[in-house]
């Protein structure tokens, strides 16, 4: 039975979100931090400790006693993945939440995107590790698309609330997987009571498959008129995103969240007009998710 729930990046936006639930489904949880950071979390009903993702023993030390591990870390931080597995499979960690919580990084094309190479190599780690050690931890990835409500608020959606725009990328007609912080909350808190359900596979939980089109029909049902739609082609999103990726690191940029090459190829993923990369996997989602 999983009861003791450490979060590595309790202090991002995936880490801190799910909180709250856990604690209302009586599950114990620890914030492991990085050694030395500046961010903390004070929570009155949390437990807080400190250790580096590239220290060994340190890791181990706090997972002692822990039941399942989430990963809400920054991808950034993804190559340390080999450190980490290797500590909870010493402390014993019965179920890890893998780094994922959005697009579906098992979709066989998505590689050529390029922004999601750190969960991919960081799942690919993992499977390696268990496959090497023969050891029985089991894993589940949990996909949920974009998450919606934050973009929208962070002005890193399609729909820009401050400008009253609606950016359709392309015929605007392909739809795409969103869920809100909330809805996955409930994603982690669904695995986390039913590990043996999603065990060692991509688990796929969604708020709603829509299209761009429906979006602004929607807006115009509700009353807002006056919002603008602005178009977008998609030729050659593909090539120029994955021209400028090579040139961030040709030129040793760190922070490619903030990339214009990240926001293009993160739109390709989401619009291709194919669905090469899995921007709407609804025909997917778990049953008995509403």
């Amino acid at each position: 039975m999983i009861q003791n729930v450490p979060i590595l990046g309790a202090t991002g936006t995936i880490g801190c979100a799910p909180i709250s639930d856990l604690l209302q489904a009586n599950f114990i949880i620890t914030a492991i931090t990085c050694l030395g950071s500046t961010q903390t979390l004070h929570h009155p009903n949390i437990l807080s400790k400190e250790a580096s993702y590239d220290d060994l023993p340190a890791l181990t030390a706090a997972l002692q006693n822990q039941h399942a591990l989430i990963e809400a870390f920054n991808p950034s931080a993804a190559a340390h993945q080999a450190t980490i597995i290797h500590a909870a499979l010493v402390a014993g960690v019965q179920h890890v939440i893998t780094l994922e919580f959005g697009p579906d990084t098992f979709n066989p094309h998505i590689d050529e995107v390029l922004v999601y190479a750190p969960k991919i190599a960081a799942q690919k780690a993992l499977q390696k590790i268990l496959d090497e050690t023969k050891r029985d931890m089991t894993w589940t990835a949990i996909i949920t698309g974009g998450w919606y409500d934050y973009g929208i608020e962070n002005g890193l959606f399609w729909v820009d609330k401050h400008d009253k725009t609606i950016t359709k990328f392309g015929t605007r007609e392909q739809r795409y997987a969103i869920s809100s912080l909330d809805q996955i909350t409930k994603a982690v808190v669904r695995v986390l009571r039913e590990p043996g359900r999603y065990e060692n596979r991509a688990a796929y939980f969604v708020g709603h498959v829509v299209s761009t089109n429906q979006l602004i029909r929607t807006v115009k049902w509700i009353g807002r008129e006056e919002w603008k739609v602005n178009e977008v082609a998609l030729d050659g999103f593909l090539e120029r995103g994955r021209e400028l990726w090579e040139c961030d690191s040709q030129t040793g940029v760190k922070n490619r969240l903030a990339t214009p090459a990240y926001a293009m190829l993160g739109t390709v993923a989401f619009f291709d007009e194919e669905n090469r990369y899995g921007g709407e996997f609804g025909e997917k989602v778990e049953r008995g998710w509403d």
